[in-house]
């Protein structure tokens, strides 16, 4: 016996030997030893791996045919082994078609392609691959599902880790379309749900809801486990999409009822607050909505205007737009209306268009075109640029005479729009008309800093300092001068309208149809 073995130990290093001098048969049966740890070799993967690459295998059949059937499926395409898979199949191995089949099924839906490999792999002697097609032939409604489903349950397939690498590699180059169809596949098929399984559909839920892309109904059941999986073991994204389903939170890729059947409020603004916590920003709007939905007495309040406030400082479009749209509300003093103003302004530019339609309300209307006032622009400005100035942002901001007149630009202007204020005014012109107006273009702004600097200058008898009442008589006679109607420039309203956008709670119950 111990003769036997020193035998066998003195062949081995024979062996290693002549594998080192790149001898391609030694190099191809010391790397399956090590692959599959047989004849007193340990299994040593990445080893095999390195004898079986060695420069004088390259283009070497044989070797690329060990790797395929040593290795299951998952490993394989973990460590970037598709190439040897492929030669192994054209080569006529029943394994390396069967794996193969199965790995274009998935991630090509190439039913045509997968049929033939398994054929192949049947012809060649694989009793799993016409057990596959039988299965194939018996399911009239999804026949390459029922193939897939026989074959995920084989350990030369690793579908665990198959799943898993398929997923993050097409998440990698935005197949979304396999990628959905792979997240199908996991919920349908009774594969081991491992940690790197659970964390790769985790990742895959996360993708299609940054890409937008919407998926289709699938078994909620299972996506829950899933999840909740990924949550026991710490993923504050798993937290995050549990808890907005649990939550009834619908989101642009999926209701929330594909993702969790029963609603649990509770359980759910545990996960969104625990998401939040570990530094997820998007949790904190739902987190506002969950309380402001559910809100049952004053004493909730404080959250959610703290979680609104938390959701608005992260970047979130909505949640600066509820921000807002709650400061104007209630806004009387002109620095309330400047800092409500600043986050709608804010929302606006990110494209929420109820923001955007929201700051319309805040401009009054002018008549006529833009473009017949702009070119009665160009006459006045030979006549006198500061009035010129004055009228130009009073069409692009909807200013009333008055406003107009007693407005100093450089005091009022701000990265958003423009402040009007009261003190202001002059003499007969000395009223509250204080108002926060946004630009609702990036030109109107452009026109702003333009005419702050004009008239910070002193270049205009028409500038601050100017006598209000002499200011005015200068616009009258340089409108008549050019034969132009004023209703081309200021804002004519009500007195009713005109008081609207200056207090708060007027102005929000006239738009409350935009933003209830």
């Amino acid at each position: 016996m111990l003769t036997c073995t020193r035998t066998m130990r003195r062949k081995d290093v024979q062996l290693l030997a002549l594998a080192k001098r790149g001898d391609r048969d030694s190099l191809c049966e010391v790397g399956q030893r090590y692959l599959t740890g047989s004849e007193g070799f340990p299994r040593y993967i990445d080893l095999g791996l390195k004898y079986l690459s060695h420069q004088s295998l390259e283009n070497f059949p044989p070797s690329a045919k060990i790797i395929a059937e040593a290795l299951p499926l998952g490993e394989l395409v973990r460590r970037n082994l598709l190439v040897a898979l492929t030669t192994a199949a054209h080569c006529g191995s029943a394994s390396a078609s069967l794996k193969l089949g199965f790995w274009l099924a998935l991630t090509r839906n190439d039913e045509a392609s997968a049929l033939r490999l398994l054929s192949q792999a049947s012809q060649n002697g694989s009793a799993d691959a016409s057990a596959a097609l039988t299965a194939l032939a018996q399911d009239q409604k999804n026949p390459l599902r029922a193939a897939l489903s026989y074959l995920a349950v084989l350990p030369e397939i690793d579908a665990s880790g198959a799943l898993a690498q398929m997923l993050s590699s097409t998440i990698k180059t935005g197949d979304f379309q396999t990628v959905v169809r792979v997240l199908e596949f996991v919920t349908l098929i009774p594969v081991e749900r491992s940690p790197e399984l659970c964390d790769a559909v985790c990742d895959a839920l996360v993708a299609t809801h940054d890409s937008r892309i919407s998926m289709p109904e699938m078994n909620s059941d299972c996506l829950q486990s899933i999840l909740e999986d990924c949550v026991r073991r710490g993923n504050s994204a798993a937290a995050l999409i549990l808890g907005r389903a649990l939550c009834g939170i619908d989101v642009v890729f999926a209701w929330s009822s594909s993702l969790a059947l029963k609603r649990n409020v509770k359980e759910g603004r545990a996960l969104l607050l625990r998401a939040a916590e570990a530094g997820l920003n998007e949790a904190w709007f739902p987190l506002y909505q969950v309380h402001t939905e559910f809100q049952g007495s004053d004493e909730n309040s404080r959250p959610s205007g703290f979680f609104l406030q938390k959701a608005a400082a992260s970047g979130n479009p909505s949640a600066k737009r509820q921000l807002g749209m709650s400061i104007l509300k209630s806004a009387v003093a002109i620095e309330e209306f400047e800092s409500g103003m600043q986050w709608m302004t804010q929302a606006a530019h990110q494209g929420d268009v109820i923001a955007r339609n929201l700051l319309r309300t805040l401009v009054l209307p002018t008549r006529g075109e833009d473009q017949e006032a702009y070119q009665a622009i160009v006459e006045i400005t030979r006549h006198d640029p500061g009035v010129a100035h004055r009228l130009l942002i009073a069409r692009d901001f909807g200013l009333t005479k008055e406003e107009t007149i007693c407005a100093d630009f450089s005091l009022g202007i701000r990265p958003w729009g423009l402040v009007i204020s009261n003190s202001m005014g002059d003499g007969k012109f000395r009223q509250p008309f204080s108002r926060a107006i946004p630009a609702l273009e990036a030109s109107f702004l452009d026109h702003l800093n333009v005419a702050a600097n004009y008239f910070q200058q002193g270049k205009s008898g028409t500038s601050k300092d100017t006598d209000n009442r002499q200011a005015w008589h200068m616009l009258e006679h340089v409108l008549n001068l050019c034969r132009c109607d004023e209703s081309l420039f200021f804002a004519q309203v009500p007195d009713a309208t005109l008081a609207s956008p200056r207090q708060g709670t007027s102005w929000a119950h006239s738009v409350e149809k935009l933003w209830s």
